[in-house]
């Protein structure tokens, strides 16, 4: 508790000292937050009702010289308060940044890694329609849904630009961070430090037109997910001989493909994201898939309508039986696909250039593929919010 209060007075102090700074320097200082109302019904469950604050950033930036400027980005979820222990207060970016052309910029620091066309805009709530973002990009749902395991969070240095030719621009972007592997135990050390010695490495490669753009972005890291958790000694039964280390930093890929357009007052957005993991065992399935598509129509300047669908797909294992032999136990698997399926709708009402008022109807879909792990639910999410940008 000592800690959440130090941290928030902190965070008050700098957000204190920024407002001062602001009228006195060029510091700037500025944000975006949204809120609203959703109402849950299901078969198979009570109906709920809930107010909630979304998500609020705060943005700190500053101009240092001509070609250096630096940035921090303040992240709060999900009614956040620290005596309740409710949402979460995160620092989501701290960087510095120089900018010698169009071609080469250089981030150094914590920022968020360029990857498909979503995952740097995410934030930006009162520029996007929805109300819930595609599964992997909902950063209020990051308690219950392994969204760093689709796409990448953090990066240290980043290396970005395009060339223009023609009438089109080349982009690229390069960056290094942290592997997953960080510690988050103070019992072990010092916590948020990488605990291997390897890296994230990734990139993006994409065209630019007037009306649309396009890429392909990957990464590369190595995870000991599969370590821990089969590390626990009431699992070791289920190696096959195999020790716990043979899974340590095994490598992980990440690949995607994004593409949005423009045609007369018709909007197309979609991508795509597989995950892949090397885990050395033939028996065992991890790997995962996401996608989606919205297509909308700007009705006006104000008012935009659409529609879309998103799904996620993660492949488990699981242990079927297990028969005593004289020769050792032996153990059946099972391999399945667990999917969340989710049509939606919604609209955005720009009232003016600071709020945008937003309403949205999605029905999630949760099922598994095997009769050892049957799930088939569904919920319907009616939800209505107002975005603001400060």
């Amino acid at each position: 508790m000592r800690r959440h209060n130090l941290l928030n007075g902190l965070f008050i102090i700098f957000l204190g000292s920024g407002l001062l700074a602001q009228a006195e320097d060029d510091l700037r200082v500025f944000g975006y937050f949204q809120t609203g109302f959703q109402h849950v019904s299901s078969d198979v469950s009570k109906d709920e009702n809930t107010f909630n604050l979304q998500q609020l950033n705060l943005f700190f930036q500053k101009n240092i010289s001509t070609h250096w400027s630096a940035f921090v980005n303040f992240e709060i979820l999900n009614n956040y308060s620290s005596s309740r222990h409710w949402g979460a207060l995160n620092l989501e970016e701290a960087w510095v940044k120089y900018r010698y052309n169009k071609s080469f910029t250089l981030k150094l620091g914590l920022s968020v890694p360029t990857f498909n066309y979503l995952n740097e805009i995410k934030n930006r709530t009162p520029l996007l329609p929805y109300i819930i973002r595609p599964l992997i990009y909902e950063t209020s749902f990051g308690e219950f849904l392994a969204l760093e395991e689709f796409v990448p969070a953090r990066a240290f240095a980043q290396v970005y630009g395009f060339w223009p030719i023609g009438g089109i621009k080349l982009d690229y972007a390069l960056y290094l961070g942290n592997s997953p592997n960080i510690n988050n135990n103070s019992e072990k050390g010092q916590t948020g430090v990488d605990t291997t010695a390897t890296f994230l490495v990734g990139g993006r490669v994409g065209i630019r037109l007037v009306d649309g753009q396009a890429g392909v972005s990957a990464t590369y890291d190595r995870t000991n997910m599969f370590q821990d958790a089969l590390g626990h000694q009431d699992l070791s039964i289920l190696l096959e001989g195999r020790s716990p280390r043979d899974f340590e930093e095994r490598p992980r890929f990440r690949l995607g493909v994004d593409l949005s357009y423009l045609w007369n007052k018709f909007y197309l957005e979609s991508e795509y994201v597989s995950v892949v993991y090397d885990d050395g065992w033939d028996q065992l399935e991890a790997d995962r898939r996401f996608y989606y598509f919205t297509l909308g129509y700007h009705f006006s300047d104000k008012l935009f309508l659409y529609g879309g669908y998103w799904e996620t797909q993660e492949e488990y294992t699981i242990v079927e039986d297990i028969t005593a032999g004289i020769f050792g136990d032996d153990i059946k698997f099972t391999n399945g696909e667990f999917y969340v399926q989710v049509p939606v709708a919604g609209l955005a009402y720009r009232l003016n250039d600071r709020i945008t008022l937003k309403a949205q109807f999605a029905r999630p879909r949760l099922k598994s593929n095997t009769s050892l792990f049957l799930i088939n639910d569904t919920e319907n999410f009616h939800s209505l919010a107002v975005s603001v940008f400060l």
